[in-house]
């Protein structure tokens, strides 16, 4: 008896679950997650450079600029490859402000910071548009308001980067001590460890996209949730890109630009994982009744296309007014002008 309770519980659940992913493919599609996913990478192509600069910058006053450098190279090189490795740290070079005016160098900095916002700034739109709500006022101050909550992404990763830096090292330290001791077993728990510290730190970087930018109110227990989900999901289609890449050479007829569109293709698929994993916490925010509201900058997206639809309407009402008007009009014209002078 208990036994046949416990199927049923388990086939009760299975049910569910299923119901819950299937609501999430079904709205993911809705919100076409491939064309915001272009847009994102096009945006991060051109952020990245500034980005890069920005997260370096930080880190690399407590850790050494060369060392957060090469971390960061040898991560986007065991993903996209090494040839796309060097051109991003090629164009990380280049951005580099370096000697100048005072006016030169703050002008710089300017442009740093409002092209490293810009990838974000258009994720927070596609977080949005997830979530199903929009800002109820767009105007120059909640521009600055959206470039500074981008700003503030930015230093947490370079905050988080540091962070992650730090234990690979005293983690490499006691590994280094253990090889002589047992080296089959160190080298594999390094490799436990230092996997770990990826799905953590992808994992943490998640959740503050999810809590920090869409314009809503969410506990930090359904975005961990949504954010666990979404790491796991990402590491394994990372490592599909990465073996796509290594095998099939997609960007082999772009010639001299294929780092570029490399760059694009790996930021276009990463995007598409997100974005799932982002629906994915919206339905099953819902799934558990966790009541989810927009914040006082944001109102629900129903109720601008509402007043949208409602504009609408009024546009069809005068074309059809007009139409109407020339349809009366018309024949008389054309009877003036058939007759015989």
């Amino acid at each position: 008896m208990g036994c046949f309770i416990f199927k049923l519980y388990i086939n009760s659940m299975l049910k569910k679950y299923f119901k819950l992913i299937k609501n999430t493919y079904v709205e993911w599609m809705k919100n076409n997650p491939f064309e915001q996913s272009a847009v994102i990478a096009y945006y991060t192509l051109f952020s990245l450079p500034s980005l890069l600069v920005i997260v370096i910058t930080i880190a690399g006053y407590f850790y050494g600029r060369d060392a957060v450098q090469d971390r960061i190279t040898s991560e986007i090189s065991t993903f996209i490859g090494e040839g796309t490795a060097e051109a991003i740290e090629t164009m990380i070079s280049n951005a580099f402000l370096e000697g100048g005016s005072v006016f030169t160098i703050l002008f710089g900095i300017g442009m740093l910071l409002f092209g490293a916002t810009g990838a974000f700034f258009q994720l927070k739109k596609a977080m949005n548009r997830v979530w199903g709500v929009r800002p109820k006022k767009e105007n120059f101050k909640r521009i600055l308001l959206d470039r500074a909550i981008s700003l503030g992404m930015i230093l947490v990763i370079g905050f988080m980067l540091l962070v992650s830096l730090v234990i690979s090292a005293v983690i490499q330290g006691l590994g280094n001590y253990l090889q002589s001791f047992a080296p089959e077993i160190t080298s594999a728990a390094l490799s436990v460890f230092n996997f770990l510290i990826s799905y953590i730190f992808i994992g943490f970087l998640f959740a503050g996209v999810f809590k920090l930018l869409p314009d809503i109110k969410i506990s930090w227990r359904v975005t961990f949730i949504g954010a666990s989900i979404t790491t796991l999901l990402f590491l394994i289609g990372e490592f599909l890109i990465g073996f796509y890449f290594g095998k099939s050479d997609p960007t082999s007829v772009y010639g001299g630009a294929s780092s570029v569109i490399l760059i694009l293709l790996w930021v276009f698929y990463s995007c598409i994982i997100m974005l799932f994993g982002a629906e994915f916490t919206v339905q099953f925010a819902l799934f558990k009744g966790y009541n989810i509201q927009p914040n006082s900058l944001a109102e629900p997206a129903e109720r601008q296309e509402m007043e949208e639809l409602k504009e609408k309407e009024k546009e069809i009402k005068k074309k059809r007014k007009k139409l109407r008007e020339l349809e009366t009009d018309g024949p008389g014209e054309h009877a003036e002008e058939n007759q015989p002078s």
